[in-house]
């Protein structure tokens, strides 16, 4: 969305801008006046490079995520439990280096590597699980 309405001002402010350059132009800039005119290209023009900056600006979420935090975030998302194929479409990763961040986490102890009924890996990550939140009970007791 954000990029949409970043691109949306570009195109229309892009409009603005050469409607009154044309104006200046061709001198018929009409009750307005040549300084107003010029005035508003140039308002134009600063909309229109702040509708292009919005455009191709990433979201604070999306800049400084490692390939873990990404991994994570899906796990989030998907309630903990996720498979390689997963996180290899969701975060982009390569097969081998998603294969070996993952390995790393259940190495870490945020994962469990668990086999479904087909054979397949899945890799639980019960921080996120929604049982797991339930059925936590004080360590002293």
């Amino acid at each position: 969305m954000r990029a949409f309405l970043g691109w949306f001002m570009v195109a229309l402010s892009g409009f603005f801008v050469i409607a009154a350059i044309s104006d200046l132009v061709s001198g018929t800039s009409g009750e307005a006046g040549p300084g107003v005119v010029a005035g508003m290209a140039v308002f134009f023009a600063i909309v229109g490079v702040l509708g292009y900056r919005l455009a191709i600006s990433k979201t604070p979420q999306s800049i400084a995520q490692s390939p873990e935090q990404r991994i994570l975030a899906l796990a989030k998302q998907l309630q903990g439990r996720v498979t390689l194929a997963e996180v290899v479409l969701h975060c982009q990763l390569e097969v081998e280096q998603a294969r070996s961040l993952l390995k790393e986490l259940v190495r870490k102890g945020l994962a469990e590597l668990h086999l479904s009924d087909q054979g397949d890996e899945v890799f639980m990550f019960g921080g996120f699980a929604p049982e797991t939140k339930e059925t936590a009970k004080d360590p002293l007791d």
